[in-house]
């Protein structure tokens, strides 16, 4: 049996279905990222280049940071795995709910996992208190902003906070900001500067989300050390990133597409938001093109995921978050038009249940 706890499973129900698990941009890939598949065709006979060097040249540009501190891989999961099998964590702190293969990748790689559990009370966020779970074994922090699956973003005093107390024990923060580029608010959470003043801060980013290149597999690493990067390159596999991956994301990096799905992702964020806060479920602040939701037996006395499935809805199940209970779901914000497909079905779900009370 292959184990897979993510969302995306469409192949399962052979692609009927409208898919609210899988957290990707609803504007879809940019044209010139299918263009540039389509144009650089005569290329994908020849192997790819090892090292990425026009795709990290690319990057280097967009974010005006140096191409020798970049690595890039087969997605963000692939460096979440080679950071852990490169750099043999002992004690890491993860804060959860969130992405569970940091988790895996610790295990994976001998490491030992204690967890900082979010509040509820507090919308799950990480707040200073993170700093009293970190002792003078943690050498390893994993940290999400925003986070999977809250959407909620960590203020940069906080990460700085982080970073100043994990030198003490030489201590490595993985940055995983895989959305960042979805807040209207970027600028006050993307933590590059901070990559200039501390050499044990690296930043995960990924084409699969903000792009909508999830089936193409391309994800990169931001390093504050190039000695840190260096070696990390050195765990990846030959070719880990395909030629079609690297002249699609090459094509992609632009600001105008970026700018464009913020404010698209954020006026359909409000509308759903308030949509399904009017039908009963609790809506956690999200600043993400996601959110965490949360049902109970007062509203529904059935599994939400399971009865939108009869519908032909996919949704999250949030039950295998570390902090989590069943009555917990993730959904992501998509078109308009299946926005309003998602809040009609949860309204006959959820109103026509409390009519046959």
């Amino acid at each position: 049996m292959i184990k897979y706890t993510h969302g995306g499973d469409i192949y399962k129900y052979d692609n009927k279905i409208l898919d609210f698990s899988a957290n990707i941009n609803p504007l879809g890939m940019p044209q010139s990222a299918k263009s540039a598949i389509i144009n650089s065709i005569d290329k994908y006979q020849t192997y790819p280049d090892y090292s990425s060097r026009k795709l990290r040249n690319a990057l280097s540009k967009f974010y005006e940071f140096d191409a020798d501190k970049i690595v890039c891989g087969n997605g963000a999961a692939d460096l979440i795995f080679r950071i852990c099998l490169g750099l043999r964590p002992r004690k890491v702190l993860i804060p959860s709910p969130t992405f569970s293969e940091y988790e895996e990748a610790v295990d994976i790689s001998g490491g030992e996992v204690h967890h900082h559990i979010l509040k509820e009370s507090e919308n799950f966020d990480v707040t200073l208190e993170i700093l009293e779970s970190i002792d003078k074994d943690t050498d390893m922090i994993f940290l999400c902003s925003p986070n999977n699956p809250t959407g909620r973003a960590v203020n940069l005093d906080i990460i700085e906070g982080i970073l100043i107390k994990l030198q003490e024990n030489n201590g490595i923060l993985v940055l995983d900001q895989c959305f960042v580029h979805f807040l209207v608010e970027e600028d006050e959470y993307f933590a590059i500067n901070l990559l200039k003043k501390y050499d044990n801060l690296i930043i995960l980013g990924a084409f699969t989300k903000i792009f909508a290149m999830a089936g193409l597999r391309l994800g990169y690493a931001l390093f504050g050390s190039k000695d840190i990067a260096a070696k990390i390159q050195n765990t990846l596999q030959p070719w880990s990133v395909s030629t079609v991956a690297s002249e699609a994301g090459c094509a992609a990096l632009n600001r105008d597409f970026v700018d464009k799905t913020k404010d698209y992702v954020k006026s359909q964020r409000e509308f759903l938001t308030n949509a399904l806060s009017d039908i009963g479920l609790k809506v956690f602040e999200s600043q993400a093109n996601y959110m965490l939701i949360k049902s109970n037996e007062n509203i529904l006395d059935r599994d939400l995921a399971d009865e939108a499935l009869k519908h032909g809805v996919l949704i999250r199940k949030c039950s295998n978050f570390r902090g989590l209970s069943p009555s917990f779901f993730r959904i992501a914000v998509r078109t308009e038009e299946e926005n309003k497909t998602l809040i009609k079905v949860f309204r006959e779900i959820i109103c026509g249940n409390n009519n046959n009370r």
